[in-house]
């Protein structure tokens, strides 16, 4: 899981965002993000945006647990609950995996265990490996 957890600190995007991936293994991940004044919307409310981040980087980090890189190619969220603040916790299940598909659904919650938001993906699963990626052009991994 070396590679898997080099793999997630290369995203700078879900670092960026204050995204911290808290668990990941084989078809499974858990993250958080502290909801912060520049994740609101012009309502005031959390930006559906960055919900759709939180969820994102969680289907990632499960659906690349197999070492192998996967892309999505079809994702869909519905939300259920608008927040102004507090803590978003989301967690990946793998639902469906084959060679070259994988489905998971990722349920994003409140800190009280409240349902905001349900995200589904499907993912290419392709044959680069994960270290391959990792260390495309040289570049090493540098954590924030």
């Amino acid at each position: 899981m070396d590679v898997l957890r080099r793999f997630i600190e290369k995203d700078s995007f879900a670092r960026h965002n204050g995204i911290e991936i808290l668990e990941a293994c084989e078809g499974r991940a858990k993250g958080r993000m502290v909801i912060k004044q520049s994740h609101l919307n012009s309502a005031g409310t959390l930006h559906g945006g960055a919900i759709f981040a939180l969820a994102d980087a969680v289907f990632s980090a499960a659906s690349n647990s197999h070492g192998t890189l996967a892309m999505a190619i079809n994702v869909s969220i519905s939300y259920f609950k608008a927040l102004k603040g507090g803590t978003l916790y989301a967690e990946a299940e793998e639902v469906s995996l084959n060679p070259r598909l994988g489905t998971y659904l990722i349920r994003v919650t409140d800190e009280t265990g409240k349902m905001v938001a349900l995200f589904q993906g499907t993912v290419y699963r392709k044959n680069t490996p994960l270290e391959e990626i990792i260390w495309r052009d040289g570049l090493s991994v540098k954590s924030d």
